[in-house]
């Protein structure tokens, strides 16, 4: 147990309020560490802390609310987030966006636009307001990327785009950060139960084309994502760094057809 124990660790989840964030925060806390939750509006994180508090029958999680659209948001985020408990061990980069479902060719340019700031620009500034308390600490950085970022996702060019720039960039910021005794990695979900795929969850046609194309023969749940972030964060993970960790069920591809609607997505958040 000792290879996975986080007893005394920090951690900041964005994104956390619910689906794969919120399971990964959960798990963090399970495995002994305290978090700070974070999404962008302020009562969906008093829920989520008071639920995790209470489950945990005593103050394991606090909050700092962040809009990683709005990239002056960011720098006051990781004061309030570090404030919190006084430290952080621990950056999870989940929040993200998909603005946008359809042919690439039809992506409108301002949602392209969105799509690039949010998940690779946003989330770089993200990181560098994080470095130094994750310096001190010797901490670690999980960025939460997707299979659409190594293989083409049905639909999802500015999506799957955007997160073949958090692998690379990944792997980029590994090589700079380990200097300071930082590790940074990346873990890249597949088909997850979560907030984002909800609605393809009531289709009974989708949900079957994509489960039978998953060697596993299921779909994945948040805590599939949060083991992997589990062991990238403790101890049984403190040899790997700049490494990306596909969790998709065997699958190794984008999602297939048929995704949600354009309409059901474009006002979901990517979390």
């Amino acid at each position: 147990m000792s290879l996975f124990d986080l007893s005394g660790k920090i951690a900041v989840v964005t994104g956390s309020t619910k689906g794969i964030g919120r399971g990964i925060a959960e798990q963090l806390v399970a495995h002994g560490a305290k978090v700070v939750i974070s999404s962008r509006t302020e009562a969906d994180c008093k829920l989520a802390v008071e639920e995790i508090n209470e489950a945990a029958g005593s103050e394991v999680a606090r909050y700092a609310t962040c809009d990683l659209d709005d990239r002056a948001d960011i720098e006051r985020f990781a004061k309030d987030a570090i404030a919190a408990f006084g430290k952080v061990d621990l950056l999870v980069s989940n929040a993200a966006a998909l603005a946008f479902i359809g042919p690439a060719e039809d992506t409108p340019e301002e949602q392209f636009t969105r799509v690039l700031n949010t998940n690779v620009h946003h989330n770089f500034r993200l990181c560098n307001a994080f470095r130094d308390a994750l310096a001190t600490t010797r901490g670690s950085l999980i960025l939460i990327g997707s299979i659409a970022g190594h293989s083409p996702g049905y639909n999802l060019f500015s999506y799957g785009a955007s997160k073949a720039a958090v692998a690379h960039m990944t792997r980029s910021l590994a090589d700079e950060y380990v200097k300071q005794g930082i590790r940074v990695n990346c873990v890249s979900p597949g088909f997850i139960r979560s907030y984002t795929s909800g609605p393809i969850f009531e289709q009974e046609e989708a949900l079957g084309a994509i489960v039978s194309s998953i060697p596993l023969r299921r779909p994945g749940e948040p805590e599939d994502i949060a083991g992997a972030v589990i062991f990238l964060a403790s101890a049984a993970g403190s040899y790997v760094v700049g490494q990306t960790i596909i969790v998709d069920g065997g699958r190794g591809g984008g999602c297939p057809p048929p995704p949600p609607t354009q309409n059901q997505s474009a006002a979901r958040g990517a979390t």
